[in-house]
């Protein structure tokens, strides 16, 4: 159980953030199964019985089904995904643009061309997910659900980028497309962030030639949050600072994000970590920490970690 500082009102577990008020979320907690007793969430055993907190986690976890499908009924199948595909393109559209603007999001779709190749599609996935229900291969659930996931993200980047660049309110590049079927170790990670980012569209201050980067602000980010490995090899420094001292900001590598947000302690997360990103109110959400560099920054930050967790 979490509480908000200045709400008091309870905060799911993992968010640093109160949903309400904005304010910093106090210390988490967890009770004991075995003696009642409440204990701070990051304790491996109970303080007062020694019951193990990490068993009692590992006994009791269980699969949450994303898309609830009827493999015994198979002509529902279709029906049924097309239903949770549209429930994803609402949820799309409220997250990355305007949740105001679905309904023309919704007319273009029907309008355009797009609605044939989404048609058949459709029906290929029934086929999809229906051949790993039947194989019974382990995780089956979490298979079913990874592989309409990927699917239902590709289809609607493909249609939002293409069909309603006049709508969107945050430019996504189309160079983003290449990235669907993108496997660790098989492309270029520089490239790929670069092209999510694309921060030439942006008013940013940003280096990914740190030979030409002045000696000051390299040193002053070292100092304030980038703390790479001594062989980690860095992709770019953005600089967040009015005055340009480069003492908040952030950075990505080839291992993960580094930022500093104003008046935030250094943060950093590294991509085989990743675990929860998400839009709060102007700022996103990552794995609990709040990151906020600009409304359209965030969005496209936010597109290229999903992307980068689906890899690793």
């Amino acid at each position: 159980m979490k509480k908000c500082n200045h709400c008091n009102i309870e905060i799911m577990e993992g968010t640093r953030f109160c949903h309400s008020c904005g304010g910093k979320v106090i210390q988490s907690f967890i009770n004991c199964e075995n003696c009642k007793s409440t204990n701070p969430n990051n304790n491996k055993i109970c303080y007062l019985c020694g019951h193990s907190f990490s068993d009692s986690k590992r006994s009791t976890q269980k699969y949450q089904v994303k898309y609830s499908l009827d493999f015994k009924e198979t002509s529902s199948l279709a029906p049924k995904i097309k239903s949770h595909f549209f429930r994803e393109f609402k949820n799309r559209i409220s997250e990355e643009h305007d949740a105001n603007s679905y309904s023309k999001y919704a007319e273009r779709f029907q309008e355009s061309e797009f609605k044939k190749t989404f048609e058949l599609r459709v029906n290929q996935l029934a086929e999809e997910v229906y051949s790993i229900h039947a194989k019974q291969n382990g995780a089956i659930y979490q298979k079913v659900d990874f592989h309409l996931d990927k699917n239902f993200n590709n289809l609607l980047d493909h249609f939002i980028i293409y069909y309603c660049k006049d709508l969107n309110e945050v430019e996504l590049s189309e160079k983003i497309l290449s990235y669907h079927t993108a496997k660790q170790g098989e492309f270029n990670l520089q490239k790929m962030i670069l092209d999510y980012l694309n921060l030439e569209k942006e008013n940013e201050t940003y280096y990914t030639d740190f030979i030409i980067m002045p000696i000051k602000k390299l040193k002053n980010a070292s100092q304030a949050f980038l703390f790479p490995d001594k062989d980690e090899k860095i992709i770019l420094i953005a600089d967040q600072t009015v005055f340009g001292s480069c003492k908040e900001g952030f950075a990505m590598t080839e291992k993960g994000l580094y930022w500093k947000a104003h008046f935030e302690n250094a943060q950093q997360v590294f991509y085989a970590d990743l675990k929860d990103i998400q839009k709060e109110k102007d700022w996103i959400s990552i794995n609990g920490h709040f990151f906020n560099i600009s409304p359209s920054i965030n969005i496209k930050m936010m597109k290229l970690l999903k992307k980068l967790k689906a890899i690793y």
